[in-house]
């Protein structure tokens, strides 16, 4: 939260917590706790208050707004810069059928002279929902089709979700099952939820091995069809489950080191 006065300068306040939490910005003269408006004391109060977990709060002193924002980066690190690309136009919708679709977009964006760098794919790309594999009947010759839209100087994008296919046939879930790496519900087990490819599982980021893990399987070598202009869509990491309470994951669901999901 940053304040900005003319006379007092600017400064920034920044609450990290992961948790669900409520925050008030009360108006000049409000009181919080008897809940009636007061005499204008010239300033506004906030209040900040977070379900679970450790809280770190910081004070940024300022004084102008640059100095918060460079104070603010010292805490957090500094944003990298996209790719030039990245800030262009992008196309995308739910979804092309197959390569002739991806084609004939492209086609038409040439033909009436409309500029986009990027064209995204979304979840049907995919063999039944399996993120990291290609729909080979529809789309038989991914790398290919990367490279013709390279050669415009063009870009691809496909989904990879971090929820898994509960399917014993696909290679991403027999690891992360055999492998412990999923998330587990109040009981100890694999939490099992609901999202697009049905039921599925939840790798468990927070463990420094399991994100080692996950992060290979963006790699060229991982990711069969892939070449260096597909870039990744990282959707649905509230994490969402259709089937949970507030379409997410239950707030006991355990965490690498025994954190509750709520933290």
């Amino acid at each position: 939260m940053l304040s900005h006065g003319k006379v007092r300068g600017t400064s920034g306040f920044f609450w990290l917590n992961a948790a669900e939490m409520q925050i008030d910005v009360l108006a000049s003269g409000w009181d919080a706790e008897s809940g009636i408006s007061l005499p204008s004391q010239n300033r506004i109060d906030t209040m900040w208050m977070s379900e679970a977990g450790v809280v770190d709060a910081f004070f940024f002193v300022g004084p102008r707004p640059k100095d918060v924002l460079r104070q603010y980066a010292a805490v957090t690190g500094a944003s990298a810069l996209p790719q030039m690309f990245a800030v262009a136009y992008h196309q995308c919708r739910w979804n092309y059928r197959d390569e002739e679709d991806v084609e004939n977009v492209d086609a038409k964006f040439d033909e009436f002279d409309i500029p986009y760098d990027v064209l995204w794919l979304d979840i049907e790309h995919t063999d039944g929902k399996r993120y990291f594999t290609w729909d080979r009947t529809l789309f038989p010759n991914p790398e290919e089709m990367q490279r013709k839209l390279a050669g415009k100087g063009r870009h691809m994008v496909t989904i990879a979700d971090p929820h898994i296919k509960r399917d014993e046939n696909y290679y991403l879930h027999k690891e992360a099952s055999e492998k412990g790496y999923y998330v587990k519900d109040s009981s100890g087990n694999d939490f099992d939820g609901w999202c697009w490819p049905g039921s599925s599982s939840y790798p468990d980021t927070l463990n420094p091995e399991i994100r080692s893990w996950w992060a290979d399987k963006f790699s060229y070598q991982s990711y069969v069809g892939s070449t260096p202009s597909l870039y990744i869509w990282n959707d649905m990491n509230e994490p969402s489950v259709f089937n949970g309470p507030e379409v997410t994951m239950p707030r006991d669901a355990i965490h690498y080191g025994g954190v509750e999901h709520r933290e």
